[in-house]
């Protein structure tokens, strides 16, 4: 009988392999999330492994995979970027910094990247089922009790903006997994639609702030372009109004709930 552990690379293998092929065929920002999503599920794995086995057995693999999710994470977020400069018809500033062509090139690089890709993940999936295969039950379970209770620990705690986005990466490294510690006929998370939610919510912050940051280094505003600099004012006070609301909301989370207790 499979463990949950085993149940679970299992099907981010299969996961992880269809929603590449479906990025090949469409390249479109949902076949492209799915990926990014099966890579993060797959790099929690790897993290795990990592506080178990010796580093440099890990090493390689947990390289790979990065080296992988940061030619997808690129593509992603030049998505965003462009979907919400095209939501609220500032098509001055994605003509000018963010032109579909750029997208249209990103894409077709990560195409062209496709079979070597698949190499490395067949390599990656090749070492990390190993490891999956040989791992003691009772270290999934160790591993997620010590993280659901550092997760508990700092959603009671007052943290700083700066702080968020770390925090959402150790709450989605607990939803993982509890996948891990529980077969699927068990798999009911009492906390789940709470640590989703607050996730969530860091992350459409995070998202914000992304297109904050790159509208500075891109320098926007020094644009000698007329139509640029129409749009750059309202396009400015939309993100920071944006990053307030949701600020705003994540706070409240955190403060109203505190994380319910384990």
């Amino acid at each position: 009988m499979q463990t949950p552990l085993e149940k679970y690379f299992a099907q981010r293998v299969k996961n992880l392999f269809n929603n590449l092929h479906d990025f090949e065929l469409n390249g479109d920002d949902v076949s492209l999330h799915d990926l990014r999503v099966e890579m993060k599920k797959l790099r929690s794995m790897v993290k795990f492994f990592k506080q178990v086995y010796p580093k440099q057995k890990v090493k390689k693999p947990a390289h790979i995979l990065h080296a992988i999710f940061q030619q997808a994470g690129e593509i992603r977020e030049y998505q965003i970027l462009q979907q919400w400069l095209q939501k609220n018809q500032f098509a001055s500033i994605e003509k000018s910094y963010f032109p579909p062509e750029r997208l249209e090139v990103m894409i077709q690089r990560f195409r062209l990247n496709s079979n070597a890709n698949k190499n490395d993940l067949k390599e990656i999936i090749e070492q990390v089922g190993h490891f999956v295969h040989s791992t003691n039950e009772i270290l999934p379970e160790q591993y997620y009790a010590e993280l659901n209770a550092k997760v508990a620990k700092l959603c009671r705690r007052k943290l700083v903006t700066q702080d968020w986005h770390e925090l959402r990466k150790l709450i989605k490294q607990r939803i993982y997994a509890y996948n891990w510690v529980k077969h699927e006929a068990e798999n009911d998370d009492p906390l789940f639609s709470y640590y989703n939610k607050l996730q969530e919510l860091i992350g459409q912050w995070h998202d914000a702030d992304i297109i904050k940051d790159v509208f500075s280094q891109k320098q926007i505003y020094l644009s000698q372009d007329i139509d640029v600099q129409k749009d750059f004012s309202p396009a400015w006070d939309k993100i920071m109004a944006t990053l307030k609301q949701k600020e705003k909301q994540v706070e409240e989370m955190l403060s109203k709930q505190h994380a319910p207790a384990q």
